[in-house]
């Protein structure tokens, strides 16, 4: 194997000696260009992977948890000699998968079935897609064999029945391969140049190279790895050697260390609260490892390792407070799965074990009541390479919180439901004053918000975290949290936070 590039970034520490802070070291072998990320001599990933020959040969450790399945999730599709990278729903029907080796996949049924609409293999590789339209789509990755300066992206606009031709975007250094990409509307878009720390943006519609327009996020190249959390408001959030925050779609960032002394991959924060988020990471080799931390203050602080894992996290998606998926593996060992948790990541279920990682999660609402959640994956060792789609379909978590005014509340309160009488959905809105009795320095009030039938037992629970000051409105449905069995009546709704307490009656009439 040849070695062709190897960048070194290097930070001082307190005692004036020099700390090696990342790598990443661009090889050839049989024509085939390999990036291997490492920070500290912990490899994060080797990229591509469906041509490489460096194979880890570890063996499983024992999966963290209770091993008890949450969630059912299907395996509704399989690929021999793809490598799944991402997939992107746009309605419950239409879906598209993108691979390592030039491939995009699309079912019209809900992933029942999957046809092949663009095949080119050999040196194509696609790390991201999204769909605008059913039949407006956008993929990126690279070309193994081209510069290696510039990643590729391509449009189609007929559903995939043709395709745009090559629109290469370009560094000026490091490497220029893309990696996730995101629309927020129909002109404004980016697409991850996460190897060198970037990424392009467009505020035009990016249909060829002069549209798009280059921001170094990491000073240092420091590279990204993992789910980017892009939100409609504009927010984006990024992990790997640093933590990075846009607030303005990708025009502007603030980087941070990362919440692990050795590297993030993955991260995701509510997009109704983004005090709360998650990050994930691992390492391959030497050691092999996962892990997950917590913020509940935006990132300014996070927690120690919530859990550690046998294989890297690759993939993080939370609903609430509570509920959210994690996803990971090591393609080269065939180990991998999904993992569900109830309790904001203290404690992990392992819904499935799917032996192969798994590397993007993404969901789309089925309807008021239900989403779908899909997420895509490979094995890569011995058995060779083998693409794999799963799919498991929810009730809607409780979340639905929205703070719906940028305004300071004077007073805290609790107001009507509405409708009421309901059937089978209400709305109940109450607002949050700044905190006394001590926590007024943090600007944050710890809010429990619940329901109640007649006889006082508790029916629900609909918030259960810390607010900052506003006014905000969460949704309550009998089907959203599966209790259609629950007669008509009279129920009461109780808002409780510091020294604050209100109760209101609203009834549900079938």
């Amino acid at each position: 194997m040849k070695k062709v590039i190897l960048i070194f970034c290097l930070l001082f520490s307190s005692n004036l000696t020099f700390i090696l802070a990342q790598t990443y070291s661009i090889s050839t072998e049989n024509n085939t260009k390999f990036i291997t990320l490492e920070k500290n001599s912990l490899t994060n990933s080797i990229l591509p992977l469906s041509n490489s020959k460096i194979l880890n040969n570890h063996i499983q450790n024992n999966i963290p948890g209770d091993n008890i399945s949450m969630y059912n999730w299907t395996l509704y599709f399989t690929s021999a000699g793809k490598v799944f990278k991402d997939v992107s729903f746009v309605n419950p029907q239409v879906g598209y998968i993108v691979t390592e080796l030039g491939a995009v996949f699309k079912t019209t049924n809900g992933g029942i079935n999957w046809v092949t609409k663009l095949n080119l293999g050999f040196p194509y590789y696609w790390y991201g897609v999204f769909a605008l339209t059913p039949d407006t789509v956008i993929i990126s990755g690279f070309n193994d064999q081209g510069n290696i300066y510039s990643g590729v992206v391509r449009w189609s606009y007929n559903g995939g029945t043709t395709w745009t031709s090559d629109i290469n975007l370009y560094l000026t250094g490091g490497v220029g391969w893309l990696d996730r990409v995101h629309f927020f509307n129909q002109n404004t878009g980016v697409v991850m140049a996460a190897t060198s720390g970037g990424l392009h943006y467009t505020t035009n519609g990016g249909k060829d190279s002069t549209g798009w327009t280059y921001v170094q996020i990491n000073s240092d190249l420091g590279w990204f790895a993992g789910s980017v959390d892009f939100q409609s408001s504009g927010n984006i959030y990024a992990s790997g050697i640093h933590f990075a925050h846009s607030t303005n779609f990708g025009l502007n960032w603030a980087t941070f260390p990362p919440a692990d002394a050795v590297f993030d991959g993955g991260t995701d924060f509510l997009d109704y609260n983004n005090l709360y988020g998650w990050t994930g990471g691992g390492s391959i080799s030497p050691t092999v490892a996962g892990w997950v931390h917590r913020t509940t203050d935006g990132g300014t602080t996070w927690s120690d390792r919530l859990n550690t894992f046998s294989y890297p996290i690759r993939a993080l998606r939370f609903f609430n407070t509570n509920t959210g998926f994690i996803s990971g593996g090591n393609v080269y060992s065939e180990a991998g799965w999904i993992y569900s948790t109830t309790n904001g990541g203290l404690n992990w279920n392992l819904d499935v074990n799917t032996a192969a990682e798994m590397f993007s999660i993404n969901t789309v609402n089925v309807g008021s009541d239900s989403m779908d959640v899909w997420c895509v994956g490979s094995t890569g060792g011995a058995t060779g390479y083998n693409g794999k789609a799963y799919k498991t379909r929810i009730g809607n978590p409780a979340t639905g919180i929205k703070n719906v005014s940028s305004v300071t509340p004077s007073n805290y309160f609790l107001y009507q439901n509405y409708p009421n009488p309901f059937n089978p959905t209400t709305v109940i809105r109450f607002q949050i004053s700044n905190p006394e009795n001590g926590i007024l320095k943090t600007g944050i009030s710890p809010v429990v918000l619940k329901v109640y039938n007649i006889l006082g037992k508790e029916v629900a629970t609909l918030v259960n975290e810390k607010l900052v000051p506003g006014v905000y409105e969460v949704p309550f449905s009998i089907n959203q949290i599966s209790l259609n069995q629950i007669p008509s009546g009279i129920y009461f709704y109780k808002l409780q936070t510091n020294d604050f307490s209100s109760v209101k009656k609203m009834m549900l009439v079938k």
